[in-house]
């Protein structure tokens, strides 16, 4: 069957823009995260990308009514998106920004008192990181600049090289995704929630579309209200603020086993609210028991003594099992997809696809941009068995984090614990790895990251069904994501590294995690070395069979409505921050399919994406405000 799609999702125009809004981003996402500490990457929906698109949609508007032939069009505005998005993730806190670290601390941080030139110095790839103290001063104290020819002749090769490297793992997520996408966008049809917002509200065939839509402005108006409200606190203490923000509960739990409780704060933020709503109904309801039913994991294991366990209950290896399920379970249901996947890898017969690679062109692009990353660590000193198993299971991962944000889309996915290094330290021990290998996967610190909370590889397969959603054709999806990698990166170390340069990475409010990142974790890993870890791999089992049984019992019972995303997702502090909000999205909109039915909750979603749309542009607004005239503002999320 031929393509019908004449229309491309993507134009030469779009990208062009998007290089351009991407370059901006990255000087405000740094001054943002780094100034500020306004980590906005901790969540699934980007709120600066809904800020600038919400900017351009509103200027495209005006542009409509000026000269129509000249605005953008649907397709084109979520282009800018995608990229956006991408460049975001890469330059998140836990991605380049950490990256920038680690080219940098190693050396810079090292003292006599924590052995760091005997612990791990010599294993340092001097390739990829800075050695040069002098070079370094200005970027920790400041009162410098990044532009003396000495100082970008030594940053600029580990800029290029990195961003080389991030541009190929990017490239290899795209061929996955072409994989996926038949079986995830078109044969399940998911429902992709984290992309309605944009979505709707760049809808321009429709005179104002969604931002005609009253009920929009009206949750706008309370999520814009409260930010002010708060915000004229922050400038004028006697102004008495709206509580939004985390207050920590535990502080009211005292005596055991109730101190066990971790990680549970009362938040009321109205962007949480309105993303929850979006949400499959089973998913939010699960999401906050989980939250509370490892509450009652802890509370009962220092009941019965055993929390003297370290690491007890092992959240971070139930979730690992968790994911590993989820993945299995999700290739199992589109097993006659990938099978015919499979097929057309060997035999050569190809299926219509809209102008994408090939499935063969696809696994081709996967084996030598994973042999290039592979590459890269080699010369990292790292072994090149280890790598192999390393980026099997970090694809893997990505997989099911890309999986669960299409079918699902939790405001904020964690993996912390479930991550490549974690689970081959779990299998091999750190003694078996050795202090080299160790040190390589110190460097990744910055792919596997805090809790892998920014992957950026959803973001593309969300980008196949907006092309789907446009009925537009996607061949060159690929290109504006590669491309939009690649810049990205790039301006993403060019903007810390001015930042840094011009106020100082020691004066950041996060100094000591700036410090840290990275080594800290590897300076452990070799001064306490370990085997295998069996205790680990059974909560590992554990959480695998667990996620199973509830996979099974939804797949054969309609009323089991526990959904086992929530389990998987919920076990860290990112629920911890939202659990409150999500009750009240469930509570809202059981309520409204209760008494009201489905067309009444179609309705009534424009009222939710204004309470996100608010929250995230008048937020936005005040940290533009912070950045320029360097003054305490209103943090509409604390990660």
């Amino acid at each position: 069957m031929g393509n019908t799609k004449s229309r491309s999702f993507v134009t030469i125009r779009s990208i062009i823009i998007g290089l351009i809004v991407i370059i901006i981003n990255s000087h405000w996402q740094t001054g943002v995260s780094s100034t500020l500490d306004i980590e906005i990457t901790d969540l699934s929906l980007f709120s600066n990308v809904i800020f600038f698109l919400f900017i351009i949609t509103l200027l495209n508007q005006a542009l409509l009514r000026i000269t129509p032939q000249k605005a953008l069009s649907h397709s084109e505005l979520l282009t800018v998106y995608v990229m956006l998005a991408t460049s975001t993730a890469l330059n998140g806190t836990d991605m380049i920004k950490c990256l920038v670290s680690l080219v940098s601390n190693g050396i810079w941080y090292a003292t006599p008192e924590n052995e760091w030139d005997n612990l791990f110095g010599p294993y340092l790839p001097r390739w990829l990181i800075i050695t040069n103290k002098h070079i370094l001063r200005g970027y920790y104290e400041g009162h410098s600049t990044l532009y003396i020819p000495e100082y970008i002749k030594a940053w600029l090769p580990k800029a290029l090289a990195w961003s080389g490297f991030a541009t190929v793992l990017i490239f290899v997520m795209v061929c996955i995704n072409i994989f996926l996408r038949r079986q995830w966008v078109r044969n399940e049809r998911l429902t992709y929630p984290i992309i309605q917002l944009p979505l709707e509200m760049t809808k321009t065939s429709e005179g104002w579309g969604l931002l005609g839509n009253k009920l929009l402005w009206i949750g706008f108006a309370v999520a814009g209200f409260v930010s002010f409200v708060n915000q004229m606190h922050v400038w004028a203490p006697i102004v008495p603020a709206i509580p939004v923000q985390p207050v920590n509960l535990t502080q009211y739990f005292t005596t055991k086993p109730w101190n066990a409780v971790s990680s549970l704060n009362r938040t009321f933020y109205p962007f949480a609210i309105g993303i929850g709503y979006l949400m499959p109904l089973d998913l939010i309801v699960s999401t906050w028991f989980f939250h509370l039913f490892w509450q009652v994991e802890r509370i009962a294991g220092s009941a019965m003594g055993i929390s003297y366990l370290p690491g007890f209950p092992y959240e971070e290896s139930q979730v690992t099992g968790a994911w590993v399920a989820l993945l299995t379970f999700s290739i199992w249901i589109g097993r006659k997809h990938f099978s015919n996947v499979i097929k057309q890898i060997f035999v050569g017969s190809e299926q219509d696809t809209e102008g994408l690679m090939s499935y063969r062109t696809a696994m081709l692009g996967i084996i030598i941009g994973t042999t290039l990353l592979i590459m890269f660590c080699y010369y990292m000193g790292m072994s090149v068995w280890l790598m192999v198993v390393f980026f099997i299971i970090y694809f893997a991962l990505s997989t099911t984090i890309t999986r669960v944000r299409a079918e699902l889309g939790p405001p904020i996915h964690t993996m912390h614990g479930s991550t490549p290094d974690e689970i081959l330290i779990t299998f091999l021990g750190t003694r078996r790895i050795g202090p080299q290998n160790l040190t390589g996967f110190g460097m990744l610190h910055w792919i596997t990251g805090y809790s892998n909370r920014e992957n950026p590889m959803p973001i593309q397969l969300e980008a196949f069904k907006l092309a789907e959603r446009t009925n537009t054709n996607p061949s060159m999806i690929p290109i504006a994501i590669v491309l939009s990698a690649l810049i990205g990166s790039i301006s993403g170390f060019w903007a810390f590294l001015h930042d840094g340069y011009r106020v100082g990475v020691e004066s950041y409010p996060e100094r000591t995690w700036a410090a840290s990142v990275g080594f800290d974790v590897l300076e452990s890993r070799i001064q306490n070395p370990t085997g295998f870890q069996p205790i680990s791999l059974i909560f590992s089992i554990v959480g695998f069979a667990f996620t199973t049984f509830m996979l099974m019992m939804r797949a054969r019972f309609l009323w089991w409505t526990l959904h086992p995303v929530g389990y998987a997702v919920s076990g860290e502090w990112g629920i911890g921050r939202i659990w409150i909000p999500l009750i009240i999205a469930s509570t809202c909109k059981w309520t409204v399919l209760r008494f009201s039915g489905l067309k009444a909750y179609r309705q009534s979603i424009p009222f939710f994406f204004g309470l996100i749309l608010g929250d995230f542009v008048v937020g936005c607004v005040w940290a533009t405000i912070g950045i320029v005239f360097n003054t305490r503002v209103y943090v509409y999320w604390t990660g």
